[in-house]
């Protein structure tokens, strides 16, 4: 024997080392050196020690708090925030997840061009449920469903042209097996994901007074945004009874509608103002003009977690407190100046699906994912088309476009 080995062996020193004999203090400062994705799907399920220490909620606060401490975050601005009971771990972890994927989105990303279904302006896209498809509705009255899989080739799953007897303007997926549609025909059609085809005939057809620009759905309620200022509900169980009218809300056309948490229809009017209508007791819970400055509206919404993110028809975005049915705006976040200057920017369109990234798209023709906070910090600027951007979808790891061009991308994490 050695006397190295002769001196090692009477020391006693174990002959291997492994993570679960670190102290902790040196178990959490790897930790800090590893990526959340890793230690929320794999390392916190190896033992139960790893999962209490993984699972302490401190951990994930000194995490994001680093990150984030000088500037503002949404989510810690509501009056329901509790900075002991927040879920500090899914937010750094959503967070962390966004900009390492979309930092380096050429890489971590494949993407998709879908091109030649559609002949007219693509006003509508969204996800469906089974994360593999995705639907877009055009000006040329057709909707279209793609499949989404890495690989796919670029033609249409199903191609239904004159769904419509006009241009489609929004789509809203009403359940797993059901998505809507409406129209400048005064139509709204409810239709069967599983069984669309090209002779598909709707399950069931609401008939309004006018243009409908935009809709919102929950289990057996569907409210239709019109061209004139009215926002008609129905159940689709009785599609030729209507609800309720809203006929007072507003004076020009409905843009936008949003259910929050199912109790609260938020709708978004060219006449500048955002109203609130609460669905058990139907009244108006508040109305408002978020800007007063010259010709500037509400143009899009998207809700997560007690914050509604509000963008209008310029460069400004609006975050409005949910929690308890306040809906008061907390910050006005100026969004990145167009490469243009010669020509106003207009923000069509505005998704937040996770506590770790907000995406836009407008007439610049440029995808933006921004941090959710004041202010905002851009994770990648995704200049692939150059045609203006008309919707966004983002559900599953995939985000779907639409454009004026008339064509349709896909990007889908790896």
């Amino acid at each position: 024997m050695s006397s190295l080995e002769s001196s090692s062996a009477g020391a006693g020193t174990p002959s291997t080392i492994s993570l679960d004999s670190l102290p902790i203090e040196v178990f959490l400062m790897i930790c800090e050196r590893i990526d959340a994705d890793t230690l929320v799907r794999s390392l916190m399920y190896v033992n139960k020690q790893f999962y209490d220490i993984i699972s302490d909620n401190y951990l994930w606060k000194k995490r994001a708090m680093h990150k984030f401490n000088d500037c503002n975050v949404a989510f810690m601005l509501t009056s329901a925030y509790n900075e002991n009971t927040f879920n500090w771990k899914r937010f750094a972890w959503h967070t962390e997840l966004e900009e390492s994927c979309w930092s380096e989105y050429e890489t971590k990303t494949t993407t998709t061009v879908f091109s030649g279904a559609h002949f007219s302006e693509v006003d509508a896209v969204i996800m469906a449920k089974d994360g593999n498809h995705c639907i877009s509705a055009s000006r040329d009255r057709s909707i279209c469903l793609w499949s989404t899989t890495i690989g796919t080739i670029n033609n249409p799953v199903v191609h239904k042209i004159d769904s419509h007897l006009g241009w489609v303007w929004d789509l809203g997926i009403y359940d797993d097996h059901h998505f809507l549609s409406c129209s400048w025909d005064s139509k709204v059609k409810l239709w069967n994901t599983d069984n669309f085809t090209q002779i598909s005939q709707p399950i069931q057809t609401f008939s309004t007074d006018a243009a409908v620009l935009s809709i919102t759905s929950k289990e057996n309620f569907v409210a239709a945004g019109l061209y004139s200022p009215k926002i008609i509900a129905f159940d689709p169980r009785e599609p030729e009874k209507r609800l309720f009218e809203l006929l007072n809300s507003h004076t020009r056309s409905i843009i936008d509608l949003c259910l929050i948490e199912d109790y609260y229809l938020i709708s978004l009017s060219e006449d500048k103002t955002v109203s609130v209508w609460d669905l058990r007791t139907n009244n108006t819970v508040k109305s408002m003009c978020l800007s007063k400055q010259g010709s500037r509206f509400p143009m899009c919404a998207s809700y997560y977690d007690n914050m509604l993110f509000i963008g209008d028809n310029r460069d400004c975005m609006y975050w409005l407190d949910c929690s308890n049915g306040l809906y008061n705006v907390l910050e006005t976040v100026k969004l990145v100046k167009p490469i243009n200057d010669s020509r106003n920017y207009k923000l069509n369109c505005i998704k937040c699906t996770n506590y770790g990234s907000i995406i836009t798209g407008g007439n610049e023709g440029i995808v933006y994912i921004l941090t959710p906070t004041n202010p905002p910090k851009v994770i990648a600027k995704i200049v692939d088309s150059g045609s203006e951007i008309t919707s966004i979808d983002y559900q599953n790891d995939t985000l779907v476009v639409g454009y004026v061009s008339s064509d349709v991308q896909v990007w889908k994490k790896k």
